[in-house]
Order: C-alpha cells, then sequence, then structure tokens
C-alpha cells in the first residue's frame, strides 16, 4: 500500500496562478496525498479559492491564519502532516502529474532519506521555460558518496557555477527529518528560511537520492519577494550566516570557506540588487573574459541578467565606452526600470567585432550562440566564458 505523503502549499496573495497549482496536486499519479494550504492572512481571494477546492476533494486541507510569514506558514504546514514523507510546493509555482511518483519510487528504490529532483524554471514575462542543468549525476548518495554533494554546496567544485539546490520544493523528506529540524530555524528570517531548513536536514540525512529529471515548474516573477527592494536584506544575510557557521563547522570545517563564499557573493547582491542603486552604482561580481577581447574591439554585451549586469559594470570601470551595445531578449521591462538594454534586432544596425555572451550556464550559451548564428552572424565573433567569480574562498 502507497504511503501517505504530505503536500505543504504556503499560500499568499496568489489568487493568479493558485488554481493552476491545486490542479497540478488534485492530478498527481501518486493519489495516497495530504495537501495542506496555509493561507497566510492572504487579501485576495487565494483563501477562498483553497476553500473550493478542498470542498471538492478531501485530500485538500486549509489552514487559515494572520499573516506571519511564509516561515510560519510551512512551519503550521509540518505541525499538521501526517504524512511518513513530506513535500513542499510554492502557491504561484506547479508540479508535473507524476512528480511525487517518481520522488517516492526513488526513495523506495534507493533506501533514501531525502529525494530530489530537476526544476524548469518558467519565465512569466517571455511566456517561456528552460530546464535547470543538474549538477551532480544521477543516483543514491550515502555513506563517503555524500562528500560529492559537499564539494558542491553553494557553488560547482570549481567554483564556475551554481552548486546543488537548496530550495525545499524540488525535494521531498522522510517526516522524521524535517520534525527533527524545523524549529532550529530562526525565527527573524524571511529570507534563506527554505534554505536553513534543507540544509538542516540535509545535514542530518544519511541518504540522498538524486533524479537528474525536471518535475517541478518553479514560476519567476519580476514582482516576488527575491526581486523586491529590501534594506534589511544585509541583516537577514547576517542571521542565516550566523545561524549556519556553528552547523556547517560541527559537520566539517571544509564546508565553512564555501559558506563565507556565498556570503559574499550574497552580499554583493544585496547591494547591488537589494539596495536601491543604481546600475553604475553597483559592485562588479563576475570577471569578463578580456583576454578574448582586444581592447580596440567593438563589443556587444548579450545578456543583463545577474552576469551581464556585473559584465557592463567592468566594461564601465575597465574599458570607458564599452560596451558598444547591450542587448536581451527582455528589453522592453529592463528599459522601464532604467537600463540602457536593447533589443536583440539592434544587431542588425550596429556595427560591432564581438559579442560577448553573459549567461552562466553553457547550455543558455549554446541557446543564445545557434540563434546568433541563425541570424547571420560568424561563429568567430561570438564569445562565451563560464563566468569567474571576483570572490573566491
Amino acid at each position: 500500500m502507497e504511503e501517505l505523503i504530505s503536500v505543504i502549499v504556503p499560500v499568499y496573495n496568489v489568487e493568479a496562478y493558485i488554481e493552476e497549482c491545486l490542479h497540478s496536486l488534485r492530478e498527481q499519479t501518486y493519489k495516497n496525498l495530504q495537501i495542506i494550504l496555509v493561507d497566510d492572512g492572504s487579501t485576495d481571494k487565494s483563501g477562498n479559492l483553497c476553500d473550493a477546492y478542498a470542498a471538492k476533494d478531501s485530500r485538500f486541507f486549509v489552514i487559515h491564519q494572520k499573516n506571519k510569514g511564509v516561515l510560519a506558514a510551512r512551519n503550521a504546514g509540518i505541525e499538521k502532516a501526517r504524512g511518513s514523507f513530506i513535500g513542499f510546493v510554492d502557491g504561484d509555482d506547479w508540479i508535473g502529474k507524476d512528480t511525487y511518483k517518481k520522488l517516492y519510487d526513488r526513495i523506495l528504490a534507493e533506501e533514501a532519506e531525502i529525494a530530489v529532483c530537476q526544476k524548469y524554471i518558467y519565465n512569466e514575462s517571455s511566456k517561456s521555460a528552460y530546464e535547470e542543468i543538474p549538477v551532480l549525476e544521477e543516483g543514491l548518495y550515502s555513506g563517503n558518496r555524500l562528500e560529492v554533494i559537499w564539494e558542491n554546496l553553494f557553488f560547482q567544485k570549481d567554483f564556475l557555477g551554481e552548486g546543488i539546490s537548496l530550495n525545499l520544493y524540488d525535494k521531498l523528506f522522510k517526516r522524521e527529518l524535517l520534525l527533527k529540524n524545523y524549529r532550529r530555524v530562526d525565527a527573524r528570517l524571511h529570507y534563506f528560511e527554505d534554505m536553513s531548513l534543507t540544509l538542516f536536514c540535509m545535514l542530518e540525512a544519511r541518504s540522498i537520492a538524486v533524479c537528474n529529471e525536471a518535475l517541478y515548474y518553479y514560476r519567476q516573477r519580476s514582482s516576488s519577494l527575491c526581486h523586491s527592494i529590501d534594506s534589511a536584506y544585509l541583516e537577514q544575510l547576517n542571521i542565516f550566516y550566523r545561524l549556519m557557521y556553528p552547523a556547517l563547522a560541527q559537520y566539517s570545517e571544509k564546508l565553512l570557506p564555501r559558506l563565507c563564499a556565498y556570503i559574499a557573493d550574497r552580499a554583493v547582491h544585496g547591494v547591488n540588487d537589494r539596495m536601491g542603486l543604481k546600475l553604475k552604482q553597483g559592485i562588479p561580481f563576475y570577471l569578463p573574459p578580456f583576454e578574448k577581447i582586444l581592447f580596440s574591439e567593438r563589443v556587444v554585451l548579450y545578456g543583463a541578467g545577474e552576469v551581464g549586469k556585473s559584465y557592463y559594470r567592468m566594461f564601465q570601470i575597465a574599458r570607458a565606452g564599452q560596451p558598444a551595445l547591450w542587448v536581451d531578449r527582455q528589453y522592453a521591462y529592463l528599459q522601464s526600470i532604467g537600463m540602457p538594454v536593447n533589443p536583440v534586432s539592434s544587431l542588425e544596425h550596429e556595427p560591432f567585432d564581438k559579442i560577448l555572451i553573459a549567461v552562466k550556464f553553457r547550455k543558455n550559451a549554446d541557446a543564445i550562440r545557434d540563434d546568433l548564428i541563425k541570424m547571420g552572424i560568424p561563429s568567430e565573433k561570438i564569445v562565451w566564458e563560464c563566468p569567474r567569480l571576483l570572490i573566491e574562498p
């Protein structure tokens, strides 16, 4: 008989998205679910939509509470969970129909305490999605092999890309792990609270099963908390650092340089993106491959995300007048917030010598390169290199 899985969904003012989320849960091929919807004081119709689902399907259970934040909402769900395993879905995201069947089957087959899957990242503005690139090989990590996971904590082993996922939502946890650790998360956190709980559970786990199939759909919204201005962000980062330093030190002193590098990374991000600074006031964090570009060459910068903004700032510091042009598919939104970004079609009218692709991952860079070649741009004019951190342990 299938064991009960509890799924916790924190809900706050997501009436435009919650039905897609709840529909994906209702249609799961794994049927023995307890779906706990925690309405955290929503002021829109989110709570009513949750109640409507609960009225039609006994597997749905709704908690209505005053607004206390996502940490308190998750904790309320954990305390009501009866399942042998517990998963999480954010109220503005959704999952594939086989998500919990595949994660449960992986836990059962591998005798694991946590199962991890990949995700699709859906950009609401462009209405497009891409699959994240796996960091680890698929399989079971236990005993000495757990060291491979910690070698990729926060960053990949070589520090040339993002490390293992520390989100709650792309995992299925053994109930006991969460019950043992959820109260350890500092109640003051409204950033890094999910990462803290994930880390505490992973540090306790004796076995982790990695599935490299994308089963979760993460919605990227420009209005979400992770994109907002918040002067308390650096204070939140300090709370997270002080919380995790002793936990990681107790597990292995080797993890501390990675924690410190991550704190430095997020501190720069906090100053650049959370303090309301203008682009030219920002601190660069990634080093462009200047050795591949002659000083006299006119450079087009393609990409205006975290890497692109850092490259742009470095060009302003090191090579006045460059880049000659900055382009991105999301140019309309970026222009609306004051960034000097142009449409990709501008390449047809602007003379240039090199195009520098400013994205983190090779898969995305290859897709951009293919598009540029289809536009008739010679491949020898296109440059990409895995971004190098200016700050490393």
